[in-house]
C-alpha cells in the first residue's frame, strides 16, 4: 500500500476529531480564546445544544486585520512569544482550535482591535479560508460556529441529546465564571437567557462572591476555607486555596467537583485521587464530596501540553502536590472534626414539615395568633427518678450543666431509644447517634496507636479456637500479617481454624471469636482494596464497628457526657467509619420553625 500525504482538509478533520469532542468542547476552547484577550464581558449564545449555532462575544484587544488570516491558520498563535513550551502563561497556546473547529463548520470571525476606527470579519466554510471584508463590529471579538460537524456527519451521530449538549456547554460556562471571577458571563439558549453573572468589583473577595453566586451561600458558610503554601525552592511556591464541603456534605455523583489549576479547569485522576485520598474514610460509600479548590504554580513548574483537551497536568513534583493537597485537607478536616452540615438538619425539619404541616392545617391559624409575642424559652435538665443529673455531671465529669456552651456538642439530657443521645449546647440540641460515635473513637485510637508504634498486645489466659468458613479463613490467613500489625497474633490451626493468641488491649473484653468471624465474613463478601494502607484503614473500620457502643445499650449520664467529651477532640468524629453523619444539631430557629414560630 502506497503512503502519501494526506489532504490538508482531512489533516483538520483529523485535528478537529481530537479537539473538538462535543459542542461544548468547542464552546470552551472560544470562551478561552475570549479569556486570554483580557475580556471583562463575555456573552455566548447556543442554539439546538451548540450543533447549530455558538456565538461568543466579548469585549477583549480584538485582532488586527492582516492577522485574521492567521487566526484560523493551523500551530499560528499569539500566546508563545518565546517559543517556549515549558513557560506558558495563557490559556490557548497551540493554535489549533480555531482551524480545526473551521474545518468541521461554518466559522465567522469579526472583530475590533481597541482604538481602532476599523472593524474586519472573516468566514471559513469547511476548512475553505476567504477574504478579508469589513465588519460593523463595534469593539472586541465575536466569533459566530454555525452547524458543527456538518462536514463531518458521522461525528453528529454520537452527539447526545440537544437537552444534553445544552447541560454540558452550561457546565463549561460555570466552570470558567467560578475561576474568572472579575469577568462577567452572560448565557443563552435557543432564546432563554440560562445565565446572567455579573463580574465582582472588589478583588479582595471576588473568588468567594463568585463561588457563594454560583455554588450557593450555603455552600460557603457550611464549607471550609483552604489557604495553604508550599515551597517548591528558595524563590517558587505552591498555593493551593478554596473551599471543601465538610464530609456530611456529599453527593451522589462527582457534579460538584471543581478543581482548578493556574486558571484551567482540570480533570486529572491523579488530583483527584489526592482529594478522596484526604477524605478517607470519612465519605459514606458511592459519595462524592463537595469542593471549589484553586492550584497555582509557576508555569515551569507544570506541564499542560498532555491532553488535546488540556484537562490533565503534569507536574515536575507530583509528590509535592499531593502532599499539599493531602495534607491541607487532613489537616482542616481534623480541625473541623464535629461540624456536620445544616443539610441534615433542613432535611429533618423538611420530614417535619412534610409529617405534621399537612395534617395540622387547622392548627395553623390559632398558632399565627401567638406568633407576635415574644417568648423566651425556659431550659429545664432532664432528671432522673433515681439521680440528680446536673450534680452527677458536675461532681463526677466535672461538667456544669449551665456553662454547656463551651462545648459544642453541649451537655447530655437524656438517652432516645436506647440509641441517641439528646444535649443541650447554647444554639440549640444536639441528637448523637451513639453507635456511629463510638465506632469513630475506636477507630481513631486503634489508627493513632498503630502510627505511634504504640498497640498494646493483650495475650489470651486461653487461647482462641475459631472454625471458619473457607472464603473467610483464606481472607484471614492471607491478612495474618496486617492484622499482626494492628495486634491480632493468629496462627493456622489444624484443617478449617485458626488460633488467636493475643489481641489488642484497646478491644477489651469483646467476644474474640465472633469478631473474627464477623471480619472474616466482611472482607470475604466487600473484598480488599489494592492499597496497603486502605487495606490497614478497612481492616481497623471494621473491627472498631464491633468492638463500638451497640445500638440499644442503656447508657447513664456521666458515659454520655464522657463520650461528648471524646467526641470533641477526637480527628473526623463528625462522621462514623462508613462515612454516616454521627450528630445532628437543631438550633433554637430550627425547633421553632418546626412549631411555625418564625
Amino acid at each position: 500500500m502506497e503512503i502519501r500525504r494526506l489532504p490538508e482538509n482531512l489533516i483538520n478533520q483529523i485535528a478537529a476529531g481530537e479537539v473538538v469532542e462535543r459542542p461544548a468542547s468547542a464552546l470552551k476552547e472560544l470562551v478561552e480564546n475570549s479569556i486570554d484577550a483580557q475580556a471583562s464581558q463575555i456573552d455566548i449564545i447556543i442554539n439546538d445544544g451548540g450543533k447549530d449555532l455558538i456565538s461568543v462575544s466579548d469585549n477583549g484587544i480584538g485582532i488586527n486585520k492582516h492577522e485574521l488570516p492567521l487566526a484560523v491558520e493551523r500551530h499560528a498563535t499569539s500566546k508563545l512569544p518565546s517559543d517556549d513550551l515549558v513557560i506558558i502563561e495563557h490559556l490557548g497556546f497551540r493554535g489549533e482550535a480555531l482551524p480545526s473547529i473551521a474545518a468541521v463548520s461554518e466559522l465567522n470571525i469579526q472583530t475590533r482591535i481597541k482604538n481602532s476606527k476599523d472593524a474586519w470579519s472573516i468566514d471559513v466554510i469547511a476548512g475553505q479560508v476567504k477574504e478579508v471584508y469589513p465588519s460593523s463590529r463595534q469593539s472586541g471579538t465575536i466569533i459566530t460556529i454555525r452547524k458543527l460537524f456538518y462536514a463531518t456527519p458521522a461525528r453528529l451521530k454520537f452527539l447526545k441529546s440537544s437537552q444534553v449538549e445544552n447541560s454540558y456547554c452550561h457546565q463549561i460556562i460555570l466552570k470558567q465564571a467560578l475561576v474568572n471571577p472579575l469577568i462577567g458571563f452572560r448565557l443563552q439558549a435557543n432564546g432563554k437567557e440560562l445565565l446572567n453573572i455579573r463580574a465582582e468589583t472588589n478583588p479582595e473577595n471576588a473568588t468567594a462572591n463568585r463561588i457563594a453566586s454560583i455554588m450557593g451561600v450555603d455552600f460557603v458558610n457550611e464549607s471550609i476555607n483552604i489557604n495553604n503554601t508550599k515551597v517548591i525552592n528558595d524563590k517558587k511556591h505552591a498555593k493551593l486555596h478554596g473551599f471543601i464541603g465538610l464530609p456530611t456534605l456529599n453527593k451522589s455523583n462527582y457534579s460538584q467537583n471543581h478543581l482548578f489549576v493556574n486558571g484551567r479547569t482540570i480533570q486529572d485522576r491523579n488530583l483527584s485521587g489526592a482529594i478522596r485520598a484526604a477524605y478517607r474514610d470519612t465519605l459514606p460509600k458511592g459519595r462524592f464530596p463537595v469542593f471549589c479548590l484553586f492550584i497555582e504554580v509557576p508555569s515551569d513548574f507544570i506541564d499542560v501540553n498532555v491532553h488535546p483537551g488540556k484537562t490533565e497536568v503534569r507536574f515536575q513534583d507530583n509528590a509535592l502536590i499531593r502532599s499539599l493537597i493531602v495534607g491541607s485537607i487532613s489537616r482542616e478536616l481534623s480541625f473541623n472534626f464535629t461540624q456536620t452540615s445544616q443539610e441534615l438538619s433542613k432535611e429533618a425539619i423538611n420530614r417535619f414539615d412534610n409529617q405534621f404541616v399537612s395534617n395540622n392545617k387547622d392548627n395553623l391559624l390559632s398558632q399565627s395568633l401567638l406568633k407576635n409575642i415574644n417568648i423566651s424559652p425556659s431550659i429545664k435538665p432532664v432528671r432522673s427518678s433515681q439521680d440528680d443529673v446536673s450534680a452527677l455531671i458536675r461532681n463526677d465529669a466535672n461538667i456544669d450543666i449551665n456553662q454547656s456552651k463551651d462545648y459544642p456538642l453541649g451537655v447530655a439530657l437524656a438517652q432516645f431509644n436506647k440509641n441517641y443521645i439528646i444535649s443541650r449546647n447554647s444554639n440549640g440540641i444536639v441528637i448523637i447517634d451513639q453507635h456511629a460515635a463510638h465506632e469513630r473513637l475506636v477507630l481513631e485510637k486503634m489508627k493513632a496507636a498503630r502510627e505511634n508504634k504504640k498497640i498494646e498486645k493483650q495475650m489470651l489466659l486461653l487461647p482462641e479456637l475459631i472454625s471458619l468458613e473457607p472464603i473467610s479463613l483464606a481472607f484471614i490467613k492471607e491478612n495474618i500479617s496486617l492484622l499482626n500489625e494492628i495486634g491480632f497474633v493468629i496462627e493456622p490451626f489444624g484443617e478449617g481454624m485458626i488460633i488467636v493468641r493475643e489481641v489488642p488491649s484497646i478491644i477489651g473484653n469483646a467476644d474474640i471469636k465472633q469478631l473474627i468471624t464477623d471480619l472474616g465474613d466482611d472482607l470475604s463478601s466487600t473484598g480488599l482494596p489494592s492499597s496497603y494502607q486502605a487495606k490497614i484503614d478497612l481492616i481497623l473500620g471494621t473491627i472498631a464497628c464491633h468492638r463500638s457502643v451497640r445500638s440499644g445499650r442503656a447508657l447513664n449520664h456521666d458515659e454520655m457526657n464522657v463520650l461528648l467529651r471524646e467526641m470533641e477532640t477526637t480527628p473526623n468524629s463528625g462522621q462514623c467509619n462508613h462515612g454516616r453523619p454521627t450528630s445532628i444539631s437543631l438550633s433554637l430557629k430550627d425547633i421553632e420553625k418546626l412549631f411555625n414560630r418564625t
